[in-house]
């Protein structure tokens, strides 16, 4: 269950012996559908060619769900979200019986707070996929935990979590996962841009942590030395109308493309020159890891997870968070020094393909997978 049958055309099966297998169920609450809901999309193909029996549910009515479906996940529905939401362990037990599941496998905040509970009471035990920087307060009951980076590791350690309770792995993700349909030129000339057009795409959500503000100070400076470039900003958020209002009274709006959530963003993400997410404290950053597999040269922030996918002139460049000033200036060294640009490109691609790969990682978790059997 999980995903049509052409999909496993992408994953060579895993011989392992029926102890190894297992019957998880994976549940998401999502608010809308980002960074850990792309994680799931891609992980459950993967754990059902290696022979887990894998079923997905979401809370009811999250617009995550069709987004799910269209990348192709089989994914059910469930009365499980919100904090308040008491019957949720009544709710999740019921799953675990009727698919005689081993465990569960949690994403975000309120799946993870739930299924706690249930485990705390002598339910089904869960194991928490923390994909951010949140309250270790929804995590305390579960018995073990995943944290996507060692910066959101040490966020949990500092209020309170065990160290021995915690697995970092690092998000995975490979060609099969990004693969862009349509010639560079082609959504350059959607957008407006010609081949020789500066282009920086920031994908991210709209949001303060992003780190947008910074963005919107950079850009001016920006354009005093490429009057030419463009900003395409990829995703939607509530920052929409202030980013919008903000580049009309700088007099920057015709250098901006606010695209809003777009599916084909591999095809956005090869056309442009540079990928900058200035996101303050970003808890890993696929985005670094999927630009570096298009050959794109990323900035970040030295702040939260971003240092670990990051090598500073390795494969992109860092800089402080909240500095508008150095940002800009990341941004004019990569315009200014394609060769440099391109070289970082080719080394962020080797790195993702090296460091983030679907077996490595799953070895991983099929190691952590290993204590609830």
């Amino acid at each position: 269950m999980g995903h049509p049958a052409h999909s496993f055309s992408l994953f060579a099966p895993t011989p392992s012996d029926a102890a190894s297998r297992h019957r998880i169920v994976q549940v998401i609450t999502p608010s809308r559908y980002s960074g850990a809901e792309r994680v799931l999309a891609r992980l459950v193909p993967r754990l059902e060619a290696r022979g887990h029996a894998l079923h997905s549910i979401c809370s009811r009515h999250s617009p995550a769900i069709a987004e799910f479906r269209m990348a192709g996940l089989a994914i059910e529905p469930a009365a499980i979200g919100g904090k308040a939401n008491l019957l949720a362990p009544q709710v999740l037990q019921r799953f675990a019986h009727r698919y005689r599941t081993d465990f569960f496998h949690t994403h975000l905040s309120s799946a993870s707070w739930w299924a706690g509970w249930l485990e705390k009471f002598g339910g089904t035990p869960s194991l928490g996929h923390v994909h951010g920087f949140t309250s270790a307060i929804w995590h305390r009951s579960q018995k073990h935990l995943v944290a996507v980076s060692q910066a959101v590791k040490m966020h949990l350690v500092e209020q309170g979590i065990q160290g021995d309770r915690i697995t970092v792995i690092h998000n995975a993700v490979d060609p099969t996962d990004i693969q862009p349909q349509r010639l560079p030129a082609r959504v350059r000339e959607e957008l407006g841009a010609g081949p020789k057009t500066p282009v920086i795409g920031c994908f991210a959500h709209l949001s303060p942590k992003k780190g947008w503000a910074d963005l919107f100070r950079a850009i001016p400076i920006v354009l005093r030395s490429f009057p030419q470039a463009q900003f395409w900003c990829v995703g939607a958020g509530p920052l929409r109308e202030t980013l919008l209002a903000e580049a009309d009274r700088e007099g920057f709006v015709q250098q901006l493309r606010m695209t809003g959530f777009r599916r084909d963003v591999a095809d956005l993400m090869r056309a442009v020159d540079v990928v900058a997410l200035p996101s303050h404290r970003e808890p890993l950053g696929l985005v670094y890891v999927e630009a570096g597999l298009l050959c794109r040269p990323v900035i970040g922030c030295t702040t939260g997870g971003a240092p670990e996918v990051i090598e500073h002139n390795g494969n992109g460049l860092l800089v402080p968070p909240k500095a508008p000033q150095a940002l800009a200036a990341a941004m004019m060294t990569l315009l200014d020094n394609r060769r440099h640009a391109e070289a970082l490109g080719r080394r962020g691609r080797e790195r993702a393909r090296s460091d983030y790969s679907w077996p490595g990682y799953l070895d991983q978790l099929e190691t952590v997978y290993a204590r609830f059997a």
